[in-house]
């Protein structure tokens, strides 16, 4: 076996120039929001005096705010075009980060900053069902390889930013990471301005059948099952950014430089992990394999983060736990973007990012709270978590099996992603082979 076929690169020769510049796009956007963002809740802990639940109610409200951006953006993008709906979610970015920025400099009252972050987090999600749906119309054997290129651009501009903004803020202060922040995002309008390609793309595909927008629990409840389990996973997944920033400043008492490694560590192992990993689950042709894996690695990150103490530890709870990420990011949008039709993409994107986000965004919420609960001991905020974690393994293991019938059913067989050449049309989104 070749270097390029062991690591998983193969898959990426044949993607479009569309996807390409979405991975320029993720990278330089990421970079941007990683460089501010993951400190805010540190400003408001420690330089507004905020204690960890009102933090974390910051965090929850804002996720509400992102889950309904997602669905928005989800029905926007099938109805007016990624293109557009990705300008808009830009150039809200830049509003919100040079508000929040001079809201710093100003020492505005602690209120503005709960009311204007949840908006900001409205604004700024509409986007992410655009991207996952251009990706979605790809041929199918192009698809997870989309998906592989948007994450490690994701995280390779989050292995940057907080490396950056961590030592910068030590330096600075809070309000110019902001301000940098808003200034990545102008080569992002720039990409998407001449290179993502305009117009509406949900269009109906007679071979497909009729593509429903609105998920019906007689039809449709192995996915809506799916996704909320989805939602629990990805809110394990999500202690790895504002619970654990927190929790080891304000236990630990780690410093923003420190904070920022670890940040880096995470987009760091997704980086050059990512393919090689995907690529290996992937020969199982099981679609929910890898998402078996992932629980079982997040809970050994979890126990292991309850026992450290030290940066270093905290060093090896991050490499492990970014391997339940990796483990879980892909294979499940891959999921979404797999039952979907040419006339519903957008649609079933938000709906992956909503249940994705608000899993995120309550762990935002939740972890603080539990944290600031258990201060007397506060490692069992991790150790109760990863007993949740357990749950959800279970639920992926009774789940699993339906999901392929369901997958296999629609293609008439076992389900292959064999190689396809220029012709194939994007809505040749199932090939069959013989069961």
């Amino acid at each position: 076996m070749s270097f390029s076929s062991r690591y998983g690169l193969d898959g990426l020769r044949g993607l479009q120039g569309e996807a390409w510049a979405l991975f320029a796009i993720r990278t330089l956007n990421s970079f941007g929001f990683s460089m501010a963002m993951p400190f805010f809740g540190l400003y408001l802990l420690e330089v507004r005096g905020i204690n960890l639940a009102a933090t974390g109610a910051v965090y929850f409200a804002a996720g509400v705010f992102t889950l309904l951006s997602r669905l928005v953006g989800g029905r926007l993008t099938d109805a007016a075009g990624p293109r557009r709906v990705m300008l808009a979610g830009y150039y809200a970015s830049i509003v919100a980060s040079v508000v929040l920025g001079f809201m710093v400099l100003d020492n505005s009252p602690a209120i503005y900053f709960f009311v204007s972050y949840p908006l900001f987090s409205f604004l700024r999600g509409l986007s992410h069902p655009a991207t996952g749906s251009i990706i979605a119309g790809q041929p199918v054997n192009q698809i997870r390889s989309g998906y592989n290129l948007l994450t490690i651009g994701g995280n390779l501009g989050f292995a940057i930013g907080p490396a950056l903004g961590g030592p910068i803020t030590d330096a600075y202060g809070y309000a110019i990471v902001f301000f940098i922040s808003a200034v990545m995002i102008v080569p992002v309008i720039l990409l998407t301005a001449f290179r993502i390609s305009g117009g509406v793309r949900a269009s109906e595909d007679a071979s497909e059948g009729p593509s429903r927008r609105l998920l019906s629990w007689k039809e449709d409840r192995n996915i809506i099952g799916f996704l909320f389990l989805a939602a629990g996973l990805f809110f394990a997944v999500g202690y790895e950014i504002q619970p654990l920033a927190l929790y080891v400043a304000y236990f630990l008492h780690f410093t923003n430089t420190e904070i920022g490694y670890l940040f880096a560590t995470n987009g760091g192992v997704i980086v050059l992990l990512q393919l090689p990993l995907i690529n290996m689950v992937q020969r199982a042709r099981t679609l929910v394999l890898p998402l078996l894996i992932s629980p079982l690695l997040l809970v050994a990150s979890f126990l292991m983060a309850g026992l450290s103490t030290g940066f270093l530890q905290y060093e090896a709870v991050m490499v492990v736990l970014t391997l339940g990420e990796v483990m879980a990011t892909v294979p499940s949008q891959t999921v979404m973007a797999l039952f979907s039709k040419s006339g519903n993409r957008g649609t079933y994107q938000g709906y992956y990012y909503a249940a994705t986000s608000s899993g995120r965004s309550t762990a935002a919420a939740v972890g603080p709270a539990s944290f600031e609960l258990l201060s007397s001991a506060p490692a069992w905020g991790w150790y109760s978590l990863a007993a949740f974690v357990m749950l959800i393994f279970l639920g992926f293991v009774l789940i699993g099996p339906r999901i392929q019938r369901d997958y296999e059913s629609m293609s008439g067989g076992r389900v292959t992603a064999t190689p396809a050449g220029p012709e194939t049309p994007p809505s040749a989104k199932l090939v069959s082979s013989p069961a």
